[in-house]
């Protein structure tokens, strides 16, 4: 049936609409998804629009919700998470060749869905300017698809999530109902609902004035120690810009003779002095959800998996240890340290064979802390229930017959 109506989009849209084989394989994965689980979640999709124009999105979505056929929006599709992987067949609907806008006011940034981080840094630079929270991936992502999907990155020690702290002014987006425009509060609906709660048009995001920031690396040899670093460093908050946590084999697998790993490691980027000053250009290649892409590459794990758990500096420090010793360089520990609602908390990646995580498993469960799946619902990542109940309550608005995304948000 669907193949049938595609005749007519195609009427519609021409050229724009693309189903050759090779085009229609590309979009049916995602492409940074390096979840053994995840990844074999995926279906084939129907066909590729290549929007141009703010009109081709209103008239796909309107058409993919009276013949109530999946759309999938989709920018550069850098989501480790699933958040591009269409899980039944769908229209996907490519936003990238979208005119890029950006105008700057003093305090937000006001852009069009396909601006790259990239060039949105390169541009408030020259103003003074950077963006209070964005991505690890920045060199490659789209500032849409980091709303739609992501929540932390550079800049979460100083102001949390991307979209907390006034992360997110106003935010503009399309649904088969109509165009909205949610200001304040109710921007939460769309940050971090990979696309259910509607297609990203218009945003305004928050900047922060530009700092010489500096690479340290502040090595210990013990982890009661490094937790202790941490615990002192949260009255300097606001001269830090972002802290990562390497234990010795993560490090040594990235750095590559470009900087001497200690035991444990923290790598911040500080106005002030706390250690070893560095050129730490393959940072980046560490932070938050490009950990898991790197380590895909880098580890000799025959069975690579982790798993992801956020978790206060006194349950990181207890559940690291016991962890190390139980299973020793055969786990890699990774942590980047935020903050959460004012309190420091630590995004603590476990990297291992898939086998050894029964060992992991079972010392979460004795210390009470429930074990984090593998899941590409935005029910099993939002920790907020009031953001998540913001998002229901407009999927049911802009997005009644659930097409856009479907599968991703349970309501």
């Amino acid at each position: 049936m669907f193949m049938m109506k595609l005749d007519e989009l195609e009427k519609e849209l021409g050229s724009k609409l693309i189903m050759d084989n090779n085009v229609i394989d590309h979009y049916s994965k995602s492409p940074y998804l390096v979840s053994p689980v995840l990844s074999k979640m995926g279906k084939r999709v129907l066909g590729v629009v290549i929007a141009e124009d703010r009109y081709d999105i209103e008239f796909v979505v309107k058409f993919c919700d009276i013949h109530r056929i999946p759309l999938l929006a989709r920018g550069a599709g850098t989501s480790t998470i699933g958040q591009v992987l269409p899980i039944h067949p769908s229209i996907v609907l490519d936003i990238q060749k979208l005119n890029k806008t950006m105008e700057y006011d003093e305090k937000y940034l006001k852009i069009s869905p396909g601006v790259k981080v990239l060039d949105a840094l390169n541009y408030l630079r020259k103003r003074g300017k950077e963006l209070q929270v964005y991505p690890s991936s920045f060199y490659i992502s789209t500032l849409g698809g980091y709303i739609a999907g992501g929540d932390v990155g550079i800049g979460s020690y100083q102001y949390g999530y991307h979209f907390h702290n006034g992360g997110i002014r106003r935010v503009k987006v399309v649904g088969s109902t109509g165009t909205f425009e949610l200001t304040g509060e109710n921007t939460l609906a769309v940050a971090q609902a990979a696309g259910t709660t509607g297609i990203i048009v218009e945003a305004d995001i928050a900047t922060v004035d530009y700092e010489d920031w500096k690479d340290q690396l502040v090595r210990f040899d013990e982890l009661g120690k490094l937790v202790k670093f941490l615990k002192d460093v949260e009255n300097e908050r606001d001269k830090i810009r972002r802290i990562t946590i390497e234990d010795q084999e993560a490090l040594s697998l990235v750095a590559k003779n470009r900087a001497i790993p200690g035991k444990w490691n923290v790598i911040l980027a500080s106005t002030k002095s706390f250690g070893e000053e560095v050129e730490m250009k393959f940072l980046d290649e560490l932070a938050f959800a490009a950990i898991y892409v790197t380590m895909s590459r880098l580890t000799n794990f025959s069975e690579y998996f982790y798993e992801v758990r956020l978790l206060s500096l006194d349950s990181f420090l207890k559940v690291v240890s016991q962890v190390k010793n139980a299973l020793g360089s055969n786990v890699l520990i990774h942590g980047d340290v935020m903050t959460l609602r004012g309190e420091t908390v630590i995004y603590t990646v476990f990297i291992s064979d898939r086998q050894n995580f029964n060992i992991i498993d079972s010392i979460m469960t004795k210390e009470g802390i429930p074990f984090e799946i593998h899941s590409l619902v935005v029910n099993d990542r939002v920790d907020e229930e009031y953001r998540l109940e913001l998002m229901k309550k407009y999927k049911r608005i802009v997005d009644p017959h659930n097409i856009l995304n479907p599968g991703k948000l349970r309501i």
